[in-house]
């Protein structure tokens, strides 16, 4: 049997074995590797995209050839690439969107979104567009007759920013293809009103369907999107990136990815809702996926929206909404749904990303996990709940002991000072961790908001509740670390260590130390993916050859 690789790493740093030298040396740095085993260093080398040695500056820069280029840090922060594990890419509006007044909160209000309208219908023109708040999206009046009233000859479509709910009036479902008697697709919901005449309101799993009707996605025309967003990604030090892949079919992606070139390591969970047609399609459209998939891409999933969100009130809640009485949202599945979900996932090999908000979906989710299978089960599946804001204080330990893993964004949690009910729970950070539960990291945003480093600044301050505030070691990890293995990849990257994949951002400013408000300043300048260079800032020095 061959002699293992880290092995012989481990034998050339003692002096025993001589290997090639290194490509690459980075000396003088602040090296953070999240590996507890040696959680500090001054020192890498790369060779053939991994890290083949970790220590000292004297003692790697012994590694160095004439060959080897070598990097002064300047003691600056080297950290393990970044990992951003939510996020969507791709979302377009068929025109330019209308200025609307107070996005992203709360937005315009129902009589302020009608005059934007109105105003853009008395131009010329095709589509009328605008991204609409909370105000608009709560608003349970018919949308379809009010559009109707303001804009008779012009498709409009209003899409919630956050992409659950999208509104329509009769141009724009005559434009898309949407007949009155169109069926809900498999977690989603078209809306009706008491005659059963479509309202106009689209949710959930149908919310993509008018955006991708007036829109068609091209990948020859989605490829520089993803160009810019990964350039943007290479100077904040991202390495890898979850794609919650919403509003494209996975072969439009993939073509995507394919034509785009990007350097960054992708995970595309693949969707499932939308023009999914059963659930046992979500899966066959992963097995349909071409054999040979573009370099440094994976797919997993598919991803699963069980429930909605607080902002348009659709997260299934133990307790009514604020002024709703008689409302606590609604599961997008039938518990026979639920089921089979899970039971599939369970037979396939790879993850199931499941989105869960509300705390009653999340009870439900939980109890039909336990009545599935066995703990042992579910922790080797390690199923991804993205968000878990609904995980409370007697599901703690059930998440724990099923192996759960959450993906939080602190992006969604409120500022300070920011009106709740007395009773109204908070969302878990702390507690996840000291129950055992892990966590990583992600936006949930597209490319434009997509800063890791203002991510870590609201976990480290959570202003709306701080003793679920994490340290900023501890985001960090979930960040690099925890979200290697929220995606089962912890054996090779997400940590600075012999043989794991090079991958890692020099940071230009010590983002464990500088005042919390300077994070989101924070740059990379110089980015590995598998030891290449994909983002280098020309201040850094160079030496050619080793001291």
């Amino acid at each position: 049997m061959p002699f293992p690789r880290h092995a012989i790493l481990a034998l050339a740093l003692s002096g025993e074995v001589a290997i090639a030298a290194p490509s690459l040396i980075i000396v003088n740095a602040h090296v953070f590797t999240a590996d507890p085993a040696q959680p500090r260093a001054e020192a890498v080398a790369v060779e053939d995209g991994l890290f083949s040695a970790v220590g000292g500056n004297a003692q790697i820069r012994a590694l160095a050839s004439p060959a080897t280029r070598v990097i002064d840090a300047g003691g600056r922060l080297a950290t393990p690439g970044l990992i951003e594990t939510h996020v969507h890419l791709g979302s377009t509006l068929p025109s330019a969107p209308l200025l609307m007044p107070g996005l992203p909160f709360p937005g315009p209000t129902p009589e302020q979104a009608l005059a934007a309208v109105a105003a853009a219908a008395r131009t010329s023109g095709d589509w009328i567009s605008a991204w609409i708040g909370p105000l608009v999206a709560r608003d349970q009046r018919n949308w379809r007759v009010a559009l109707d009233a303001v804009a008779p000859n012009r498709p409009v479509l209003l899409r919630g920013f956050w992409g659950h709910t999208a509104i329509v009036n009769s141009a724009a479902l005559l434009r898309i293809g949407i007949a009155e008697d169109v069926a809900d697709p498999i977690g989603g919901h078209w809306r009706r009103d008491a005659a059963g005449r479509l309202n106009g309101r689209a949710d959930e799993g149908a919310s993509p369907v008018p955006e991708i009707g007036a829109t068609p996605n091209d990948p020859a025309k989605l490829a520089p999107s993803f160009q810019a967003a990964a350039q943007r990604y290479a100077r904040w030090g991202v390495t890898s990136i979850h794609l919650m892949n919403s509003g494209k079919t996975l072969e439009v992606t993939l073509d995507t990815l394919a034509k785009a070139e990007t350097p960054q390591k992708w995970t595309v969970y693949s969707w499932a809702t939308g023009a999914v047609p059963s659930i046992a399609g979500a899966w066959s459209a992963m097995d349909a996926a071409p054999k040979t998939l573009p370099l440094r891409v994976r797919i997993d999933g598919p991803k699963w929206m069980l429930d909605g969100t607080p902002i348009e009130q659709n997260a299934l809640r133990r307790e009514p909404y604020a002024g709703r009485p008689d409302w606590r949202g609604r599961s997008n599945h039938s518990d026979a749904q639920l089921r089979e979900i899970l039971q599939t996932a369970l037979r396939r090999p790879g993850q199931v990303s499941l989105h869960v908000v509300g705390d009653a979906e999340t009870d439900r989710v939980f109890a039909m996990m336990e009545s599935l299978a066995s703990a042992d089960a579910w922790r080797e599946k390690r199923v991804r709940i993205e968000h878990g804001d609904g995980i409370r204080d007697d599901t703690l330990a059930q998440a724990a002991r099923l192996g759960v893993v959450v993906i939080q964004n602190p992006t969604h949690f409120p500022p300070a000072g920011a009106p709740r009910r007395p009773a109204e729970p908070h969302s878990m950070l702390k507690s996840l961790l000291a129950a055992g539960v892990p966590i990583a990291l992600g936006s949930d945003a597209g490319a434009e908001e997509a800063n890791p480093f203002l991510n870590i600044m609201l976990a480290t301050t959570y202003a709306a509740f701080p003793p679920e505030a994490l340290s900023r070691e501890q985001a960090l990890l979930a960040y690099t670390a925890g979200a290697a293995y929220a995606e089962k990849q912890e054996r090779s990257k997400g940590r600075i260590g012999v043989g794991m994949a090079a991958d890692l951002a020099l940071l230009s400013q010590d983002i464990l130390s500088v005042p919390l408000a300077a994070l989101p300043a924070t740059r990379s300048l110089l980015t590995l993916v598998d030891g290449d260079i994909v983002f280098e800032d020309p201040t850094l020095t160079d030496t050619s050859s080793p001291k």
